[in-house]
């Protein structure tokens, strides 16, 4: 069990939790919104004018639409976002990629900011534009979220020609990163070593070897790409029943897009699984033996999560209001099963 239940965290920790303590998003404060930077929803929204001249000149159009600087939110929105890192974020925004102050000046100098309160009012502007072309702030915000994910995700297809290239992703002993994961997932499904390490052509001392140097190197690495390259490797060998949205949601990512398929079920069926695993490790149960009782092995719970977690990913600004009232009901069925419980909850997406 040891093996499983570090597999178990590994896999909850990359994908938003823990077996010790399921999380879900606060309702009061969606991780959405904080990630899609600082925005803030803006006091009013103009109408569109009506019978518009497409020859109004630059005024004009300001006017409608306040002062935009060099932004053209509503033919390149991703440029507005992109800005947004740049003059709101300090420090590391994914691995190895930190804003400096040079590039946030410089990023100002090329829109023509001229100063915080000029930014907000900027900001606040191109964020009418498109909330005027995509129907509500929640859609914009949902939009600004996807555009950061897709960034976060080049960035670290980057980081990971840049180590192999350097040979930090060579195999080691023979056993390439993606041979390694799916063993271990052969493992975690139920294989046993010997039986895995004969099917594979494998010697138990190769075997040690390089679980050893690959475990080094993933605790070296502070980027956590060979994380993120092993996870999805593993989950690509998964054999349970759902595998096949696990491997749809790791390609999605990669191609930062929606998927292509369906949840297995409703949101308020994931948050009561949620709950009922967070309540009961508060109630001094165990999360695991939680899931067994809802039908779930822990390889099927990994890769649910792996899938719901990236649809909420996609979805949770553009329908917090929809997704807040099925957490409240969620909740509102597993806490009358668990009287004098209280669970604490974090955001987790």
């Amino acid at each position: 069990m040891g093996l499983l239940k570090a597999l178990i965290d590994f896999f909850l920790r990359l994908f938003g939790g823990t077996s010790e303590s399921p999380a879900l998003p606060e309702a009061s404060s969606p991780r959405a919104q904080a990630n899609a930077g600082s925005a803030r929803k803006p006091a009013s929204v103009a109408p569109a004018p009506a019978d518009e001249d497409e020859d109004d000149d630059d005024a004009s159009a300001e006017s409608a639409t306040g002062d935009l600087a060099g932004f053209d939110p509503a033919s390149d929105e991703d440029a507005f976002f992109e800005a947004i890192l740049y003059i709101e974020s300090a420090g590391m925004i994914a691995p190895n990629v930190t804003i400096t102050d040079q590039q946030r000046l410089d990023t100002e100098r090329k829109f023509g900011i001229r100063d915080s309160l000029h930014w907000q009012s900027v900001k606040d502007a191109c964020y009418q534009v498109l909330i005027r072309k995509h129907g509500s702030f929640e859609v914009v915000m949902q939009r600004q979220s996807n555009f950061r994910q897709g960034l976060t995700q080049r960035l670290m297809q980057q980081t990971a020609a840049t180590k192999a290239a350097n040979g930090e992703l060579a195999p080691v002993e023979g056993i390439g990163l993606d041979q390694w994961a799916a063993m271990n997932a052969a493992i975690a499904q139920g294989v046993h070593l010997d039986d895995m390490l004969k099917g594979a052509g494998v010697d138990k001392g190769r075997w040690d070897r390089a679980s050893a140097e690959w475990t080094a190197r993933m605790s070296r690495d502070t980027t956590f790409t060979i994380s993120s390259i092993y996870g999805a490797a593993f989950q690509n060998a998964s054999k349970g029943k759902y595998a096949e949205y696990a491997k749809e949601a790791n390609a999605a990512r990669a191609a930062n897009r929606d998927p292509a398929m369906q949840p297995p079920m409703s949101m308020e069926q994931y948050w009561e699984i949620l709950y009922e695993q967070a309540y009961s490790a508060q109630g001094g149960g165990n999360p695991v033996e939680a899931l067994k009782r809802m039908g779930f092995s822990t390889v099927d719970w990994c890769d649910l999560s792996t899938f719901m977690g990236y649809h909420v990913q996609r979805t949770w600004a553009a329908h917090i209001g929809d997704y807040q009232a099925s957490m409240a009901r969620a909740e509102a069925k597993v806490s009358a099963r668990h009287p004098g419980v209280k669970a604490q909850v974090d955001v987790a997406y």
